[in-house]
């Protein structure tokens, strides 16, 4: 062979090598979708990961005095569902009830249900279905085989009409359960008591007001010394220093193998491999990631799933603003399933100095969980000056406005976000049209606001009136209207 041909051989099979390698260490990088390898470098093993148990709570606490005589307690306002002190809470006394022997449980009617609750009683309402086991383990709370016949937690609460018991409903399957001990053993009785001394808002069945068939409780008068307080998004797209150190949160600090896309909007893309990872930073300065699913596992429950949801926020964002701002999250809702894909959605609200923030529009976290792989996060955060808050928490408490004169004022514009939505069919009898609409307000609470104009730059304080699963927002006390949205599922 001559020495011509033997040097083309070589030099073709070197460039074979060299292809074949190159085809390998892609394959190394592109098929890690999970990022397994790349976002152990940002991970800290003495990083601050909230308890599932902490995000975890009642969307309201109702408590009735007897005689039709309410209150609603939130509870970010208060230590009531749990705490950490020496004060007692609702947790506490369920424990305390899980340790009597031969606790029985029997499937009890709604008509019962409603009867026990006329009593002085106390009841906290989730905005979701918590699996009983779940329920137990998440609150460390000592389970009797006997529990096994309740398929989910959606509200757990006690009566002194049946004061050896707990009254369950399950909104998964749309039944009510009896808990009943030998006796007595919790002292439910005196929390209402210490409730009730303390110095209460009252609230009133709707009917009471509204002279509609409609027992949702409505508070009588509210005094707060909630404001406005100015606030930015917790990124932009056009923040490139801060965009890249978001992304390398989510690719590590090696960008060779990520395509960087800017479009013409100022949207910025971030791609992995053949766009099986994508991080999507917008313009409203919301963030979104997902992920190609690789895993085949068996699927996780509601409460591993949660904790691999709140582990994967803590390691990409946070639960604080990027630059510090304090904001309590909490479980705000949980869609099983989502699209038909065998997992969880969770939608995580947040709370403003123990004050619910609502958003016009989308949510501040929400994160999908399929097979045990976090598929779908999108981030809309907040950030604020903490001085801002401060100040306002020294401000002195002033009168809301009247809750039942807001729906006499507005009830045609509630009226005609019915007809807009499908949910109402149109009337020229006014009558009927205030009655329609005080019939199908579900709930009415006060909180914070972000409208979804990026003109207005500004947290408000609001009135939140629920309607046919619909929030409109009210200024707190003026009263007027400020917009509205459905009830997020994203």
């Amino acid at each position: 062979m001559s020495k011509p041909r033997m040097i083309e051989k070589a030099k073709n099979f070197s460039l074979v090598v060299l292809f074949l390698s190159t085809v390998l260490l892609l394959y190394f990088f592109w098929g890690n979708s999970a990022f397994d390898n790349a976002d152990a470098s940002n991970q800290n093993p003495d990083e601050n990961i909230l308890d599932a148990a902490y995000l975890i709570q009642p969307d309201q606490i109702v408590v009735n005095f007897g005689a039709d005589n309410y209150t609603v307690l939130m509870p970010g306002e208060t230590g009531i569902w749990q705490n950490s002190g020496s004060e007692a809470c609702i947790l506490d006394e369920i424990n305390q009830f899980g340790l009597a022997d031969n606790i029985l449980v029997k499937e009890i009617t709604k008509e019962q249900y409603l009867e026990a609750m006329k009593y002085r009683s106390i009841q906290a309402a989730f905005n979701f279905n918590i699996p009983m086991t779940d329920f137990c383990i998440n609150f460390d709370l000592e389970k009797p085989q006997s529990y096994e016949t309740i398929d989910t937690v959606t509200s757990i609460g006690y009566s002194t009409g049946s004061a050896e018991s707990l009254l369950i409903y399950d909104g998964k399957n749309g039944k009510y359960y009896r808990m009943a001990a030998d006796a007595d053993h919790t002292n439910f009785s005196g929390l209402i008591d210490t409730i009730e001394t303390a110095g209460y808002d009252i609230y009133y069945p709707a009917s009471t007001y509204l002279g509609v068939n409609n027992n949702t409780l409505v508070p009588l008068a509210l005094e707060t010394n909630l404001r406005s307080f100015p606030f930015r998004q917790d990124t932009y797209s056009y923040q490139t220093e801060k965009i890249s150190a978001v992304a390398e949160n989510f690719f590590g600090g090696n960008f060779d193998f990520v395509r960087k896309i800017t479009e013409d909007n100022g949207t910025i893309i971030y791609m992995y491999g053949y766009g099986q990872n994508v991080l999507i930073a917008n313009t409203d300065g919301s963030i979104e990631y997902k992920e190609e699913q690789t895993t085949n596992d068996e699927n996780q429950g509601f409460l591993e799933a949660l904790k691999t949801a709140v582990q994967f926020v803590a390691k990409h964002g946070s639960w604080e603003s990027l630059d510090g701002a304090r904001l309590t999250p909490y479980l705000k809702d949980v869609i099983v399933d989502p699209e038909n894909e065998i997992g969880y959605r969770f939608i995580f609200g947040m709370e403003i100095n123990g004050t619910k923030l609502f958003y016009e529009d989308g949510e501040a976290i929400v994160i999908e969980v399929t097979s045990g792989q976090v598929t779908y996060y999108k981030r809309s955060m907040i950030d604020f000056n903490q001085e801002d808050l401060d100040a306002i928490a020294g401000y002195d408490s002033e009168p809301a406005f009247s809750s039942v004169n807001l729906i006499a004022q507005n009830y045609q514009y509630l009226y005609n976000i019915l007809i807009e939505s499908g949910g109402i069919n149109a009337s020229l009898d006014q009558t009927v049209v205030f009655e329609d609409v005080a019939s199908l307000i579900t709930q009415m609470q006060i909180g914070y606001i972000r409208l979804a104009s990026e003109e207005i730059t500004e947290i408000q304080p609001v009135w939140v009136v629920t309607i046919n699963n619909i929030n409109v927002y009210f200024d707190l006390y003026s009263a007027e209207p400020l917009g509205y949205g459905e009830e997020q599922k994203e």
